[in-house]
């Protein structure tokens, strides 16, 4: 027990012991600028003192995604965000100091860098501010800091929910110009953006990250512009559980009115009418996820089609119901006999045969007509129950080929 007293008191001695002159360090470095005049406020004079451009490195790690908004079209990302850049001024080589950690900047200078794209953004201090920056003797500066920064991106809609969003952002300097800044990423990582293993953000899926660099100009100087390309693929598994199988369902529940009889409209008119409610409240419901567009989505085009289809389900049984209503009146015309026409006794028919058999060939001929009359309002039916799924099925292949 005393042994590891003793042990213990040893380390904790120790800590404080480097604590202390890790602030001395510090404190002796500071003292040091304040000698040479160090003036955070002035731009660095380059890696060769004489006024060269300021060169930056940067890299970016990801490490969530908060929420992707389709309705505001913008991002909530959460990032490290490191830039390395030579301050001649600071460099203490004849110092005994091997490496001074910092954690504010506002001691050094620090490039004017800004995301264009935006919205909000805040920087953490829980539990302490987490900014970290490292100088080496040469001069050479690290500087670390953890980020939240909300994102505008503009999407386009016109596949969802099959489509795919591609989000940029840039950074660049506020106020210095290649002549005095050049900003890259860094040459020495071979992914200078990177992320964690896996981040998902419903109703996303983050495919791709994508960096570059390019010269943005303006009428006043040239600026060197970062770019950073994310690809979202949305996630198409939410959609087919509340957009397509209902849908689908509601079709070929449509269809179940080609068997019911056109007498039966009680039973008909019901079930059609049911559908098209269902179909609208899902359709309304799926397009409130995402701000109105002056284009047509996927989304349009598949709940088009489906109530389409069974709102001319609906006018196929209005059509069926007024042939046979017709069919009905028909017959009852060709039936009825006129009360005051001569009746044709037994014994006449059997003495004017030639007669009887006329009459019996107009009454087959009538009941024909009146057989096939009838059979209309059933064969539009029978055509029905195979064009209206051949139609679906043909829809289907042209939609997910083409989305």
């Amino acid at each position: 027990f005393v042994t590891l007293s003793s042990v213990f008191a040893a380390l904790l001695c120790s800590s404080i012991s480097y604590a202390q002159s890790e602030n001395e360090m510090t404190q002796i470095y500071f003292d040091h600028l304040k000698e040479k005049k160090y003036n955070p406020r002035i731009f660095p004079k380059g890696r060769d003192g004489y006024g060269t451009p300021v060169q930056v490195y940067s890299t970016m790690y990801l490490i969530d995604i908060h929420k992707i908004d389709d309705f505001n079209m913008d991002y909530r990302a959460q990032f490290y965000f490191r830039q390395a850049w030579n301050d001649s001024r600071l460099a203490y080589q004849d110092m005994d100091i091997s490496t001074i950690i910092l954690d504010d900047a506002e001691y050094i200078w620090t490039p004017d860098l800004f995301f264009v794209q935006e919205k909000e953004g805040i920087k953490h201090k829980i539990i302490t501010p987490n900014v970290f920056i490292r100088i080496s003797p040469e001069g050479e500066v690290l500087f670390s800091v953890r980020l939240t920064v909300t994102f505008s991106c503009g999407m386009d809609f016109r596949k969802y929910p099959h489509d795919s969003q591609e989000c940029k952002f840039q950074v660049e300097s506020y106020g210095k110009s290649m002549k005095d800044l050049l900003i890259d990423w860094d040459p020495r990582q071979s992914h200078p953006v990177g992320k964690t293993e896996k981040i998902n953000v419903l109703p996303f899926e983050l495919e791709s990250i994508g960096w570059g660099s390019r010269i943005s100009n303006f009428t006043s100087a040239r600026y060197k512009v970062l770019e950073v390309t994310l690809v979202f693929n949305r996630n198409i598994g939410f959609y087919i559980t509340r957009l397509y199988v209902p849908f689908i369902i509601l079709v070929i529940l449509s269809w179940l009115s080609f068997w019911i009889k056109p007498k039966l409209a009680i039973l008909r008119v019901p079930l059609l009418l049911v559908i098209m409610y269902i179909m609208l409240n899902i359709g309304s419901d799926i397009s409130s996820f995402i701000p109105p567009a002056p284009y047509t989505k996927a989304s349009d085009v598949w709940i088009a089609v489906c109530e389409s289809l069974v709102f001319a389900a609906f006018l196929e049984f209005i059509y069926v119901s007024i042939v046979s209503k017709s069919e009905k009146k028909i017959g009852k015309k060709r039936y009825s006999t006129d009360p005051e026409a001569p009746m044709i006794s037994i014994s006449d028919a059997k003495e004017n045969s030639s007669s009887s058999e006329k009459i019996s060939s107009s009454i087959k001929g009538v009941a024909n007509r009146l057989s096939n009359n009838r059979k209309i309002s059933q064969q539009i039916d029978m055509i029905s129950r195979i064009l209206f799924p051949l139609l679906f099925v043909i829809f289907n292949i042209i939609y997910w080929i083409v989305y």
